[in-house]
């Protein structure tokens, strides 16, 4: 009787484990006889992405994917029109402001936040879904918008704005910090509300407006409460007390073109690329495991993606198994941004058109 007991129970372990959208477990099981045993051995999940929509635009390739993948946001920065798009291609689109230089945008809370220097001052508007929700206002019709940053899980927003000639003014969850003078950068934002500001050759680390370190090279990350850190020829971790954590001789990172930083890092790894080469994948202690192909455009704590020579590469991260790989639709690939559960992908190439897939499978 056990022996004929087996075979609903495992079907319904493998049928869990496709509808949880993982591999399924290995599993054994036996019998009271010593020559029955069954195993079912996992398999890697791979997945199709489907293209659901696409925008062909000419202008700075602005755009954000909120972590749950369900909403997107990218903009036509020639017309100043900001589009909303959910997973299963349907859009709406906004006129920001004719005229207006848009300078970045990013979601938080399903909101979308649009930088931009407009006709009498440099802020955000703020949409959701059904249009416009707010504005927020500073300087005046000559101040500058600089930049926008969010962290990774989105539960943190800063943005910069210069307002005067020697003033700048960082924003970050609606709090207010004047800087001086107003050649500052935005490097980063964690998910612990961790700031990285760089000017010129040096970086200031900051937490609840509070300066907490600073740095002599602009080339400072901030993961959580820990930094990272290009200095001379090392690669440096820090905690936000100034201990040196692990460093390593050789694998320094930098900003790229399209403010693309070189280094990722993640809870479980770090990945970094070598020069005209591949992706280390690092742990925390700065110990390289394996290398994965070409350029790390984009990381999350379950997924990593790559892309060289025209292909763009998903990897797990549980395992390294490639989830999926595709062709660079366009003539260049600019940013990358996937879900959580890498289900839903948005691409840019360098000169503002984009794409949107989900997975095959996927609902929408």
């Amino acid at each position: 009787m056990k022996r004929f007991l087996l075979l609903p129970l495992l079907f319904f372990i493998v049928i869990s484990a496709a509808c949880i959208g993982f591999r399924a477990p290995t599993v054994t099981t036996s019998s009271s006889s010593p020559n029955y045993t069954t195993t079912i051995s996992p398999t890697p999940e791979t997945r199709n992405m489907t293209l659901v929509w696409h925008l062909d635009k000419h202008g700075e390739p602005f755009m954000d994917l909120t972590p749950d993948g369900s909403l997107a946001a990218v903009v036509d920065w020639e017309r100043a029109i900001v589009y909303l798009v959910k997973p299963n291609g349907t859009d709406r689109s906004f006129e920001v402001e004719e005229g207006a230089v848009i300078s970045g945008i990013a979601i938080k809370n399903e909101t979308v936040y649009v930088l931009g220097s407009y006709k009498d001052y440099s802020g955000v508007k703020k949409y959701s879904w059904w249009g416009p929700v707010g504005v927020e206002k500073h300087g005046w019709a000559g101040s500058v918008a600089d930049s926008i940053a969010r962290s990774p899980s989105g539960n943190h927003l800063c943005y910069l704005v210069t307002t005067g000639a020697t003033t700048q003014e960082l924003y970050c969850d609606g709090k207010k910090m004047e800087l001086n003078p107003n050649d500052y950068d935005l490097n980063s934002v964690s998910d612990s509300g961790v700031v990285v500001l760089a000017r010129a050759d040096k970086a200031f680390v900051f937490k609840e407006g509070l300066e907490m370190l600073s740095f002599n090279t602009s080339n400072v990350i901030a993961y959580r409460d820990r930094l990272l850190s290009s200095e001379g020829e090392k690669l440096r971790v820090y905690s936000l007390n100034g201990d040196v954590l692990a460093k390593r001789e050789g694998y320094t990172f930098r900003m790229t073109t399209l403010m693309r930083w070189t280094l990722i890092p993640t809870g479980k790894y770090i990945f970094r690329y070598e020069p005209l080469e591949d992706t280390s994948v690092l742990t925390w202690n700065l110990t390289e495991l394996r290398t994965l192909p070409g350029f790390p455009y984009f990381a999350n704590e379950n997924f990593v993606v790559t892309a060289k020579d025209g292909l763009i590469h998903c990897y797990s991260l549980e395992d390294f198994h490639e989830v999926f790989s595709m062709k660079v639709p366009g003539d260049s690939l600019g940013y990358v941004k996937l879900s959580n559960d890498g289900r839903v992908l948005i691409l840019s190439d360098e000169f503002g058109g984009f794409w949107l897939y989900k997975a095959a499978d996927s609902r929408g």
